[in-house]
């Protein structure tokens, strides 16, 4: 009733740039700045804080949307990882501010435990970019950015929902003469006790979620001070995560046990400027992270950290009719688990170049061609050389279509658990190669009379995958790591975005797509057989409507058949959910309030993304931020 009182007295303030307003520049592609259209590959890009308002509340389900990535959930609460392009999870690089976010220890990054609230926007750069980031970049990039209000404000956020959701927490950012400081702060908990149906031979038996509570605490502080020639920024974040894990249900009478605790600390220092006719940025990024995995049942106890200091200095130039940028980078990585032996560690030194060719043919033909080359030199592993070429074409000048393509190589290192695990881990494992090409382009719609702007944008990829480690197993008892598979992953994507200003969005995405496993042709129950857990065909579509100050959107997910079976004998149903957000930008002076009501799950449907992990059914969420702007209204 309050928030009904606060939506007829409230002062309309029309936001027109809520429709999924597309960022006019992206960089993750070639690390030049330019359209998104002219980029040589697909790259998709979100905006953090519309879909916040939407009713996206994690990381995972915002890269749910994005063509050809799928989102491994194992449940609320518990690990969130990626397929992108039919590659693993330890295939994709994940960045924050230019930092790599992938756990030296497993290769991965949890998406639960990424904090939605510090990040102000996310890129995805689709195919391979070992040529610009080096290692783990097979499938492609996700890139998250933060960012600094530019006005002086005080955020509360207030958030509760099903199974005992509850969310607090806030901003505050303030200019100081020329120094501005951001403080951000957020604690999430639930329960997380939703019902389930479990079947077996006897029959569907009615349970319950035992053991799938969490406890999650970040803070971050990001300090910005500008120069004459550029400026210059601390972030420091802190993520704090008690949760139960209680696995797979493989009975009525399962009770889960096991609990995990992280915590990961980010330290990243950043200077960026311009000196002549070149942009320089040195950056210097630190991350701690430990684990500890608790399981009363088997007596176990366990516990990892890690400990990452990567450097960076990049020098680029924006000119005509070329443009470059160059870079050298480390890394210094350590790690201790009472898994492995003694601490170990790793060390690399890695340079790059990264160039684009720009010229017009008269009225007519407009031509980019990209070339980039990469070198690593690994303490572990030696060198690796990798390369990629890319073109985008403008054929016609009168009509607004791209055609795009691209070819390169990719590697990903082996984790500490696959060189060092105890008992198990080979030292003498290769990194995995990958050659990759890609084939596609962007139409920008006729837009007609009305204030519109659509594009369509489609591509096919080819991916070749060898050396890829996988753990096999020697007995019942032991499985071992080794450079043994050889995977083919192709598809074609389809996407297509429209923005009917200011009242309507539209956005939606079609993947089909083969990961094959071609490792043995001498094995039947495995050549030729589609990876496990990673769909053939998954679709989105995300519509938002935004009359006078209100807000509803619409998410509609699709995921096909996944077999989690190597000899894809047995599979998991294919899925379709629906989801309802209904939200208002309501001011009243120098206050905003903004809440937003979700409904995930509409039509209630059952469903597994991961075999033996039951998902929830509906669930709401009300989230309500009151904003309190100190900066005079504009």
């Amino acid at each position: 009733m309050y928030l009904l009182l606060l939506l007829l007295i409230g002062t309309p303030k029309l936001d027109t740039s809520r429709v999924y307003q597309q960022p006019a520049v992206v960089v993750t592609a070639t690390r030049i700045p330019l359209a998104r259209a002219d980029a040589p590959s697909r790259v998709s890009s979100l905006d953090v804080s519309d879909l916040r308002a939407d009713g996206f509340r994690s990381v995972g389900s915002m890269l749910s949307t994005v063509g050809g990535l799928f989102v491994k959930d194992y449940g609320p609460a518990q690990l969130q990882s990626i397929s992108l392009r039919g590659t693993s999870a330890e295939q994709t690089l994940f960045i924050l501010d230019g930092v790599s976010l992938n756990n030296i220890q497993n290769g991965e990054v949890d998406l639960f435990l990424v904090p939605a609230n510090d990040i102000s926007s996310i890129e995805v750069s689709q195919g391979n970019a070992s040529a610009l980031y080096g290692a783990n970049a097979v499938g492609g990039v996700v890139s998250f950015r933060t960012g600094i209000p530019r006005d002086n404000l005080v955020r509360v956020d207030l958030g509760m929902g099903s199974y005992g959701s509850q969310s607090y927490g806030g901003e505050i950012s303030e200019g100081m003469g020329d120094v501005r400081i951001d403080l951000n702060l957020q604690r999430r908990r639930a329960i997380n006790n939703y019902g389930f149906s479990f079947q077996d031979s006897s029959g569907n038996t009615p349970m319950q979620r035992v053991g799938a509570d969490y406890l999650m605490d970040n803070q971050s502080l990001k300090i910005s001070l500008p120069s004459r020639a550029g400026s210059s920024s601390l972030l420091i974040q802190n993520v704090d995560a008690n949760r139960g894990t209680p696995g797979m249900v493989t009975d009525p009478s399962f009770l889960g046990t096991a609990r995990e605790i992280d915590n990961s600390t980010i330290a990243i220092l950043k200077n960026a400027g311009t000196a002549g006719v070149f942009e320089y940025s040195a950056s210097a990024g630190a991350i701690y992270s430990y684990l500890r995995y608790i399981e009363p049942s088997y007596g176990l106890d366990d516990y990892y950290k890690t400990l990452s200091f990567q450097p960076a200095v990049q020098l680029s130039y924006s000119g005509s009719p070329v443009s470059a940028v160059a870079g050298i980078d480390g890394e210094i990585d350590r790690g201790e688990s009472d898994q492995m032996t003694g601490v170990k560690s790793r060390n690399r030194v890695g340079g790059f170049i990264s160039t684009m060719f720009h010229d017009r043919s008269g009225m007519d033909l407009e031509t980019r061609a990209f070339v980039a080359l990469r070198f690593d030199a690994y303490s572990e592993f030696g060198n690796s050389i990798n390369p990629k070429i890319g073109l985008n074409v403008k054929p016609f000048s009168k009509l607004p279509l791209h055609l795009r393509a691209s070819f390169g190589t990719a590697f990903r290192v082996p984790t500490f658990n696959d060189l060092y695990y105890a008992g198990a881990g080979n030292t003498s494992l290769k990194p995995e190669k990958s050659v990759e090409c890609d084939f596609g382009g962007v139409f920008d719609l006729p837009t007609g009379l009305i204030p519109t702007a659509a594009a369509l944008d489609f591509s096919y990829y080819h991916i070749n995958i060898r050396d890829g480690i996988i753990w096999r197993p020697v007995n019942t008892y032991l499985w071992l790591p080794e450079n043994y598979d050889k995977i083919l992953s192709t598809g074609v994507e389809v996407g297509l975005r429209l923005n009917v200003n200011p009242l309507f969005s539209l956005r939606g995405s079609y993947t089909f797509g083969k990961s094959l496993d071609v490792s043995d042709a001498a094995d039947p129950t495995t050549y030729n057989k589609q990876q496990i857990y990673i769909p053939e065909g998954q679709s989105s579509l995300v519509a938002t409507v935004s009359p006078w100050i209100l807000n509803f959107t619409a998410v509609v997910t699709y995921a096909g058949t996944r077999y989690y079976t190597t000899d894809n004998s047995l599979s998991l149903p294919p899925y379709t959910l629906a989801s309802l957000s209904a939200g208002a930008r309501v001011t009243m002076g120098s206050i905003e309030v903004m809440p937003v009501l979700s409904v995930n799950d509409l039509f209630n449907k059952k469903y597994e993304i991961i075999d033996q992990y039951p998902m929830p059914s509906r669930t709401y969420q009300l989230d309500v931020s009151f904003q309190f702007n100190q900066d005079e209204p504009k």
